[in-house]
């Protein structure tokens, strides 16, 4: 065990009976506490990899060109560069 368990253990006998129900409920909502974090950055974690695996890479691409080709398609514009 290590110092600082043996100290909490101390700690805990040394309390009157009725303040360790609210020992209990604060140990039991920092249970909760964690395991809903844990929770929560292992569906972060599974949406980061979801979203990794969904990106492609992109071929060479001509900026100047494809914004050429849209202006043309939406709005009838020629040679605009």
């Amino acid at each position: 065990m290590t110092p600082l368990r043996r100290e909490a253990f101390q700690l805990l006998e040394s309390l009157p009976e009725e303040n360790l129900f609210s020992v209990i409920q604060y140990l039991q909502a920092e249970k909760i506490n964690r395991l809903s974090r844990e929770q929560r950055l292992a569906e972060k974690k599974a949406a980061l990899d979801e979203i990794l695996q969904l990106r492609k890479s992109i071929p060479d691409l001509d900026e100047k060109k494809e914004l050429d080709e849209y202006y043309r398609e939406k709005f009838g514009y020629e040679n605009l560069g």
